[in-house]
């Protein structure tokens, strides 16, 4: 390609220098297109996601409109569904809750129970999207089998997931019991468009018809179930309208009314913040390329130090001369950016496998994500070739400055000294030279600050938050500084050590401090990719060993809920019977909603989408879900365990109460603006109950015990509709019994099993540790790059060091072993950096954002110091191999 002769000279200069030295800037692409890809692929799924959730809206919600409860709609509510039903309006009702299922009934009690999360529902279900089951046939047709396929006169038909089938030894055709009822399992259900997003699973899913939960009788006076009506308007009007229609007409039934635009609010939520920190350690990989970007052009610099001399003795000045390499920078780092975009791009075909299995939804497995250059993909791609450009030029300022620093008489000088003229900006000690500079010169310490000030505005923009930006920065120039202090200690001790020994040991020492060998670039990468991946490691090993260590001697082994008031003492009996202990304490619960603080009334949902959107801005969420949520009520007479009274008085046993007294957790009080002294108004069912703030309480959640935010007076809720929680600790051995004797006397109540939660929530940190580790992995590989990038600007010097030391004697396994040793230590430096501040993250992320202690992991921590030592080996070996080869003869002639 050959530029037309009216060509600037800079921009001929710059394509003239690329086109001759291409091969020395495929590291500084390659760390480009590494950081851009990452980046880029976050962004890309982020936005695919968003389009997929968009378009499959009304499947994921399951309608166009949801009126949501926790107890059956009673008869206001279903005159107001009758009244939808004539106006055109398709309604479907769908039940979920927790429930016990068994393989076989015996006189000697269950055998193989499973907790499975039950689904009920009618003929019109699905209204939207499309469930898909095996056999293929439809889902009602499913639910009743046809007579001749029953064993029964009255037979229920249910599927379900395949994990039940694999869990109780099961397969197509068999029974299982539910509740009081037979289901005979017809199919398996493969996807299912309105699950809700759900990191965890209290177990597999299980789909009957609305007539056989009636069969079963599981659902009974305060049982916990989520009544969900499902409408389809039909095109017979705006679904917004008959939104805030249903929220006056149902503001008794304390329904929550939301829109298809409103679907699994938990999975965008979570999606968006997953998006946003994986960005942020795709960004980190990014900063990371941009050492190596600097390193490759000081290096690059140094090589041409005679021919920008050259170029000042013919009359150019600095600025024609820092224009050409910045232009041929720029080029590079648009074509990283270029290269990046592809690997983005490439991403989407792993991504959404990656974390399908992360949440209990079908939404990643129905959505075909974008894999080529759509509309919705216009956004990240310019993004992500943004923040390639920008990077380039934010790393690339500081070694062109050096540029003015050479002199046309640098012609007639060494290399090496101008090497070290134009390098030591960037390799001497930074502080120390801007301070003195400062007065004289004070472009570098302006560069210095405009360099900062660029890379959080680059932070501030991926992370879509000023705080969250300003704090990743923050870190990050924490982390940077640290390592490079301590790389130049390294270096400093190495001096102050003398010479060991060794032969092998002295060379390899001499290697790490000559002049331009940027030891502390590489150390400074290579310890930054080992303190992002090693701080995911050690916040999830922590949050396991914690929560572990936190669970008491004596905690639970089950939960037992949904126990009726008539099976209280049968339960009670029955326990005491199979464990030989006293009676467990059962724990009465009612479920309530807040309707007036202090006497003034309670509003969430704002009336019209102009209040909705005001409400959003002016009240902080947290207050908003103290204040909307659905609160489970007690009434104890002793102050549970672990929780503290840190302002008011705990009321006195067997005291006569002038009315309902409350002790309110110090959170909610805290959020819902309430103190002792205040009143809160509850509905119960259509019923208020006005109970008075005594006390205010700091509870232990962590402690594996029954703890509540709201403890009402002994007698406050009597004549409500209670249920009764059981804890209770049997042994390891006694567990599948106990749990079948319960399942066969009251098919009613629903088991918990701690052990199991515990592990669902370990296998959910991993998925989530192993999403986030797999993009950091960026970070190391962008670490590896620049180290290959070092050790490659070096590559002269090496060689022509290898072939002196072979003239004079040495072997190649000498000289191998020499290079090993030095790429050695700086892994040892690196990983041991990088490791200390990956722990000081952690525990900052532990103690104040998680509120959780910090453990040592001396097996994670030992696994990830080898693995640098090995990976500084292995790039080193790649990259210097050849150099062992070489004849010296060749390399002496042309010097």
């Amino acid at each position: 390609m050959t530029l037309p002769s009216t060509t600037p000279f800079w921009l001929l200069m710059a394509w003239r220098e690329s086109r001759a030295a291409w091969r020395h800037f495929i590291f500084f692409v390659a760390c480009i297109a590494l950081g851009v890809g990452a980046v880029v692929g976050v962004s890309l799924f982020s936005a695919n996601v968003e389009r997929a959730v968009l378009k499959e809206a009304r499947g994921l919600l399951g309608g166009d409109l949801e009126i949501r409860l926790s107890r059956e709609m009673n008869e206001k509510g279903q005159a107001v569904l009758s009244d939808l039903a004539r106006r055109g309006v398709q309604v479907t009702r769908v039940s979920e809750l927790a429930a016990m299922a068994s393989r076989e009934v015996t006189s000697e009690g269950a055998q193989g129970t499973q907790l499975v999360e039950l689904k009920a529902v009618e003929p019109l279900y699905p209204l939207y999207g499309r469930l898909k089951l095996e056999p293929d046939r439809p889902l009602w047709a499913l639910l009743n089998p046809s007579e001749d396929r029953c064993p029964r006169p009255r037979c229920y038909g249910a599927v379900v997931q395949e994990a039940l089938l694999f869990r109780l030894g099961l397969s197509i055709g068999s029974s299982i019991k539910i509740g009081d009822t037979l289901f005979m399992i017809t199919g398996t259900v493969r996807t299912e468009p309105d699950r809700m997003a759900n990191m965890f699973s209290l177990g597999p899913r299980v789909l009957v018809s609305q007539e056989g939960l009636a069969a079963a009788a599981l659902v009974k006076p305060g049982s916990r179930v989520r009544e969900r009506y499902l409408l389809k308007l039909s095109g017979m009007g705006d679904a917004q309208s008959l939104l805030y229609e249903l929220r006056g007409r149902l503001l008794s039934e304390s329904a929550k009314v939301s829109s298809y635009r409103d679907a699994q609010p938990q999975l965008k939520q979570f999606l968006e913040q997953l998006a946003r920190y994986l960005g942020l350690v795709g960004l980190t990989a990014l900063f990371v390329g941009g050492i190596g970007v600097a390193m490759s052009i000081q290096a690059f610099l140094r090589e041409k130090f005679h021919s920008i001399a050259i170029l000042k003795a013919l009359g150019s000045d600095s600025r024609t001369v820092i224009q050409v390499y910045l232009t041929q920078a720029i080029g590079l780092g648009l074509l990283g950016g270029v290269i990046g975009l592809s690997i983005g791009v490439g991403l989407q075909d792993v991504l959404p496998r990656a974390l399908a299995g992360l949440l209990e939804t079908d939404l990643l497995q129905q959505v075909e994500f974008t894999s080529g250059f759509s509309t919705a993909a216009i956004g990240p791609l310019i993004k992500g070739l943004g923040l390639g450009i920008m990077t380039t030029l934010l790393f690339s300022v500081w070694p062109l400055l050096t540029i003015r620093n050479v002199k046309p008489a640098g012609i007639f000088r060494r290399d090496f000294e101008g090497a070290e003229r134009v390098g030591h900006t960037v390799t001497g000690r930074f502080g120390q030279r801007l301070l003195i500079s400062f007065r004289t010169d004070p472009l570098p310490a302006v560069a210095a600050v405009s360099i900062g000030a660029g890379l959080a505005a680059l932070s501030v923009w991926q992370a879509g938050s000023l705080k969250i930006g300003l704090f990743f920065i923050g870190g990050l120039i924490t982390a940077v500084i640290a390592l490079m202090l301590s790389a130049q200690a390294f270096l400093k001790g190495l001096r102050l050590l003398g010479s060991p020994g060794p032969l092998v040991l002295r060379q390899a020492l001499g290697n790490l401090h000559r002049p331009g060998s940027q030891t502390i670039g590489v150390m400074m990468s290579i310890g930054i990719g080992v303190m992002v991946i090693m701080t995911i490691g050690v916040i999830e090993h922590s949050l396991v060993r914690n929560i572990g260590a936190n669970r008491p001697a004596d905690s639970p082994t089950f939960f037992f809920i949904d126990i009726q008031p008539d099976q209280a003492d049968r339960f009670s009996h029955l326990i005491h019977e199979q464990t030989g202990d006293v009676a467990p304490r059962l724990t009465p619960l009612v479920r309530s909603r807040v309707r007036a603080i202090n006497g003034q009334s309670v509003r969430v949902e704002a009336e019209t989408e102009q209040e909705e959107q005001a409400a959003q801005t002016r009240e902080d969420k947290r207050k908003n879900w103290y204040l909307g949520r659905e609160y489970v009520l007690t009434y104890l007479e002793e102050l549970p365990k672990d929780n503290t009274i840190v302002k008011g008085a705990w009321w006195k046993p067997d005291h006569l109460f002038v009315g309902p007294q409350l002790s309110i957790e110090e959170d909610a009080a805290k959020h819902m603006g309430v103190n002792v002294g205040g009143t809160i108004e509850f509905e119960i069912q259509g019923i208020s109950v006005t109970a008075e703030v005594t006390s205010i309480r700091k509870v232990e959640w962590g402690n594996f015990s029954t703890n509540f935010y709201m403890i009402l007076s002994p007698g406050s809720l009597d004549g409500a509709p209670i249920t009764y929680v059981a804890t209770v600790r049997v042994p390891p051995r006694d567990e599948a019994t106990l749990q079948a004797k319960v399942v066969v006397a009251f098919p009613n109540v629903t088991s918990i099993n701690i052990g199991d939660v515990m592990e669902t929530f370990t296998n959910v940190l991993e998925r989530l540790a192993l999403a986030i580790r797999a993009v950091a992995l960026f970070c190391i590989s962008a670490g590896a790059l620049v180290m290959a990038a070092a050790l490659t600007a070096t590559r002269y010097r090496r060689l022509y060091e290898a072939v002196v030391l072979k003239a004079i004697g040495a072997t190649r396994g000498f000289i191998a072993q020499a290079f090993a040793a030095e790429y050695a230590l700086m892994g040892v430096v690196a990983g041991t950096v990088g490791i200390v501040m990956a722990n000081a993250l952690a525990w900052a992320v532990l103690r104040y954002i998680l509120d959780l202690p910090w453990s040592l992991e001396p097996r994670l921590l030992g696994i990830g110091f080898f693995c640098t030592i090995l990976l500084t080996l292995v790039v080193g070996f790649l990259s210097t191999y050849r150099i062992l080869g070489q004849p010296p003869l060749a390399v002496l002639r042309h010097e």
